[in-house]
């Protein structure tokens, strides 16, 4: 109580300012802790001053870990704009987009070059990466409207198909493309397109400088950058010189059908029983087995660590980050509900605004100090906050690992 009436006194001081102020008179025990204490438990302090939520590292996704064919789980990101080279010498530049499709499982790279962000161009470059690639089973991608549009117009397709016959229904139904969309404003969910993305920007423009191409001539360049990023070794490379490879992501994407059958395990046999196609068969397996003896290994060590966060629960005051605003003026709001993920750890939670419900990352948002009754009527302020914010009206599927991906 008196630490506290100090640190009122002085108008909300720091921490050296209030524990000096008592020291003129008092000498608390653990004084510094006591002080930090007051501070975080200070409601004005805290909504001045508020801090991001942190959140232990969750654990790999299933499709990070399990062998499958290439792009089987693809991740898809935009990029850009890039400039281009006009048609006439005085017009202006022409705006082009990077799509890059992203496998989780390999880390295969695929880039196509999109003429806009409509919904139309990008299902054309999906639609060009299902026939060279092959349909994948699931995509993720971050709230992007083009990929909203997208989702809806697969949505559609699938539920018209699925009002024919049972026969069409049974063809078609395990070529759906199930579409996950990441929270709202939560770019650290796609770790492993956006770490693409920043690769694939700076070997483009390490080689182009300030030199502007035509359409054909970048899609030519990206399609080089392409083969560069999948010939890059998924594993660190050894000392030994008589080690002379090393596996890539371009090694699960030559030598395979895009619609091949599951083979049986042949690895534990010897060459000598071997005929000429099992042979070729145990080439491909020692890749796979080198995935995952090796590359899931790198994967498994966390970089960062992170206690759990258990004070995340409904009914809590926070304030959503904005990144355009000063932290005084960032809306309040209440959590509603809470979204763990399979370690049981939250990592989106659904909030109450004055402007409807909307779900963020815990990243997006700093928890206040718990009421009392004083701070009651401060709690209210989530009804009659002027703050305009936008209403996600999506329901994303949360990917379970946030970052590093």
């Amino acid at each position: 109580m008196i630490a506290n009436f100090y640190h009122l006194k002085l108008i909300h001081g720091g921490g050296r300012l209030t524990l000096s102020a008592l020291r003129e008179t008092y000498w608390p025990v653990n004084g510094r802790r006591l002080v930090r204490s007051v501070l975080r438990n200070c409601y004005q302090c805290a909504r001045a001053c508020p801090v991001p939520i942190a959140q232990q590292m969750g654990q790999l996704p299933v499709h990070r870990v399990t062998p499958s064919r290439p792009f089987t789980t693809t991740g898809v990101y935009f990029a850009g704009p890039v400039y281009l080279k006009p048609i006439h010498k005085r017009a202006a530049a022409v705006k082009a987009y990077i799509c890059i499709f992203i496998c989780f499982c390999t880390k295969a790279v695929h880039i196509e070059l999109v003429s806009d962000l409509s919904t139309k161009a990008f299902l054309c470059a999906l639609r060009r990466f299902i026939a060279r690639r092959g349909r994948p089973a699931n995509i993720y991608s971050d709230n992007g409207k083009n990929f909203e549009g997208a989702k809806n117009e697969l949505d559609e397709l699938r539920q018209s198909l699925l009002n024919h016959r049972t026969a069409i229904h049974e063809a078609c139904s395990q070529e759906f493309i199930v579409w996950h969309l990441n929270p709202t404003k939560a770019p650290h969910f796609g770790g492993l397109w956006e770490a693409a993305v920043k690769v694939a920007k700076k070997q483009m423009y390490r080689q182009l400088g300030n030199t502007k191409l035509n359409f054909e001539d970048m899609a030519t360049l990206l399609t080089q950058i392409e083969a560069s990023m999948n010939s890059r070794p998924l594993v660190p490379m050894t000392d030994d010189p008589n080690d002379l490879s090393c596996i890539t992501p371009a090694h699960f994407l030559i030598g395979a059908s895009l619609h091949a059958l599951p083979e049986p395990d042949i690895c534990h046999i010897k060459h000598g029983k071997l005929d000429h196609y099992q042979h070729l068969q145990r080439i491909n397996q020692q890749f796979w087995h080198c995935w995952r003896t090796e590359y899931l290994q790198e994967l498994q060590r966390v970089t960062r660590t992170c206690n759990p966060n258990t004070d995340i629960q409904p009914g809590r005051l926070v304030v959503i980050v904005d990144e355009f605003q000063i932290p005084v003026k960032w809306p309040l709001a209440r959590i509603i509900s809470v979204h763990p993920g399979k370690d049981n750890l939250t990592r989106v939670v659904s909030l109450k605004t004055s402007r409807g419900i909307i779900k963020r990352p815990v990243t997006k948002i700093c928890l206040l100090p718990l009421e009392t009754a004083d701070d009651q009527a401060v709690g209210d302020q989530t009804t009659q906050s002027d703050e305009t914010l936008e209403i996600d009206e999506n329901n994303p599927d949360e990917i379970d690992r946030n970052s590093n991906m």
